[in-house]
């Protein structure tokens, strides 16, 4: 028979296990929500660039803005596929075939982009991470800067793995922007970005380097 005091404990007791779950659902969720927002957002910006250029082409360059509007529908395939993967909690990205996306939208929108990635593959935490952040730089380059080049490299640094992009975007004097930057979704944002680097023990560090350049850093263990 419980007395008053067991009672409470077991109130209080029962109290801490209901909050103990409420917090792993949230965060359960919040994890769910990022992960969709991180492949949404920019996939549906670099979908939402091609159509508009396809529709501005549509006249004049009829071939190439099929061309267009089928990378389009390939990237939505992908979108589907992505989603199913992390409805089903197995999400990964490849580094590589972001690279190679990243690489088709930019060029796409009239920037001329080259990528550099190391030879042997890296582990599948380390891809999903950099495959992140090139998606989410490559939007940001598109939707703030005027960038005529852009460059990544992936390199392997005495057992860590350095990520470098770089733009020449902040000077006035570079290129205007392709029609329909403006006009891109919101991505997920260097600080959301910055904690998903850090949760896998990196650093990431970005900024202007003079005279008109941009450049974003990502170290990994």
């Amino acid at each position: 028979m419980l007395t008053g005091t067991d009672h409470q404990e077991g109130g209080n007791m029962s109290t801490a296990d209901s909050t103990a779950q409420r917090h792993v659902v949230v965060r359960e969720r919040l994890r769910f929500a990022r992960d969709l927002h991180d492949l949404l957002g920019p996939r549906l910006s670099a979908v939402t660039l091609q159509c508009e250029l396809a529709r501005r082409m549509m006249d004049s360059r009829p071939q190439t803005a099929r061309e267009e509007l089928d990378r389009a529908l390939s990237g939505m395939r992908e979108v589907m596929a992505e989603v199913r993967q992390v409805a089903h909690g197995y999400h990964c990205l490849s580094l590589e075939t972001e690279a190679d996306a990243t690489l088709a939208v930019l060029r796409s929108a009239g920037i001329r982009a080259t990528a550099q990635l190391p030879p042997e593959p890296l582990p599948t935490p380390v891809q999903t991470v950099l495959a992140t952040v090139i998606r989410e730089a490559a939007a940001n380059v598109l939707r703030h800067s005027r960038a005529g080049r852009c460059r990544t490299t992936v390199e392997l640094l005495d057992g860590a793995v350095r990520l470098t992009m770089t733009n020449d975007g902040v000077s006035k004097a570079a290129p205007p922007a392709a029609p329909g930057f403006a006009d891109l979704p919101a991505g997920m944002g260097l600080r959301s970005l910055t904690e998903r680097v850090e949760a896998v023990g990196g650093r990431l560090t970005h900024g202007p380097v003079p005279p008109h350049h941009y450049t974003l850093r990502v170290h990994l263990p």
